[in-house]
């Protein structure tokens, strides 16, 4: 069941459920009334895409069954009522409620058609004919006794009438033949001028399936206005229910003095041995504790350029000593050929030496 406080031109929700399409007679919508609405004829109206649904309370009920044409998606609904004791035309209207229907789920057979929703003016005439079956009330002959008449009812009767009036002259007035006539000449024949105005290609361009988006559009912002407003519904129960745990009681004798002690003991937390130490730093031993930090940074940033440039030189040295290896190396293939090359020469000079000798 839900129920509504209706209270000057708003719709308070006191408590709700989840709604779900394809149910009949079944959801209840209950109303509290406050104010000037207790003695107003009211009406609850429900919209939904392009379809009104209209179900009269009258003066003394106050509660309905939610229309079961309504379908999934955004419907809204509104309260208004009339003062008919009122010598004015009094009306009261609401803001009206959103309301989310979703998927039931529900797939049958040969479903039994939807009863539908009276039209108001048939809801009127039940209303007036319940009223007509109740007690019988006093006759017109007996309230003007009470106001003071003296006769019978035969004379009360009589003098109800008056005087013969006279018949108008009608001369004057244009007969229904002319009428016909001029609606057909003048009326008619305009109406194809209807859209002379400036956005008649735009409004020809109206199609049913423009139309569909459209109304997608509007199913779509009403289920985002019923979102926020559910948020903002839970929000403010969550709010009114952030102080019921279970210390409730011991944050309620929280003072302000108690606060400001506790203030006063964290300026006073530093009460051991370095305290003197503590006490000792001043903004200049901080000035100079963050200069050296950030000097360190930077020494540490230009620490970690040079290894990088000493590594890629390391790789490059070992490269170039790689070559140098290799050219050794093939020094020392050559110089091991000359060696067995002059050690012929030599042994040919010594033999030249002894043969001159």
């Amino acid at each position: 069941m839900w129920k509504f406080l209706v209270k000057n031109q708003s719709i308070e929700v006191l408590e709700r459920e989840v709604l779900a399409d394809h149910q009949i007679q079944y959801v209840q919508f209950r109303f509290t009334f406050d104010g000037d609405w207790r003695r107003f004829h009211k009406v609850v109206q429900f919209t939904q895409c392009d379809e009104t649904y209209n179900i009269v309370l009258g003066i003394d009920d106050s509660s309905l069954y939610l229309p079961a044409e309504l379908h999934v998606g955004a419907a809204k609904m509104s309260v208004f009522g009339y003062d008919t004791e009122s010598d004015t035309t009094v009306r009261a209207t609401t803001v009206p409620v959103t309301l989310n229907i979703r998927p039931s789920g529900f797939v049958g057979d040969d479903d039994p058609p939807i009863p539908p929703t009276p039209d108001l003016y048939a809801q009127l005439l039940k209303k007036i004919e319940e009223a007509g079956h109740g007690a019988d009330g006093k006759s017109a002959y007996e309230i003007a006794v009470e106001h003071g008449y003296v006769g019978t009812e035969t004379e009360w009767l009589a003098s109800l009438k008056g005087e013969p009036g006279e018949t108008p002259d009608m001369s004057e007035y244009p007969k229904t033949s002319e009428v016909t006539t001029i609606i057909e000449r003048e009326i008619e024949a305009a109406t194809g001028d209807f859209h002379s105005h400036a956005n008649k290609t735009t409004l020809d361009r109206l199609t049913p399936e423009l139309m569909h988006e459209l109304s997608g559009l509007q199913q779509f912002e009403d289920r985002t206005q019923y979102e926020i407003q559910t948020i903002n519904e839970e929000l403010l129960t969550l709010n009114a229910q952030r102080h019921t745990h279970n210390n409730k009681d011991v944050l309620d004798i929280i003072t302000q003095e108690m606060l400001d002690g506790i203030a006063s003991a964290e300026r006073q937390a530093h009460t051991h041995h370095n305290l003197t130490t503590l006490n000792g730093i001043t903004d200049s031993h901080v000035s100079r504790w963050e200069e050296a930090y950030t000097a360190a940074m930077n020494l540490n940033e230009r620490v970690g350029v040079n290894e990088g440039v000493f590594e890629r030189f390391k790789t490059e040295i070992l490269y170039d000593m790689q070559g140098c290896r290799t050219s050794i190396s093939d020094i020392l293939t050559r110089l091991s050929a000359v060696e067995t090359e002059l050690s012929g020469v030599e042994t040919a000079l010594a033999d030249i030496v002894e043969v001159t000798t």
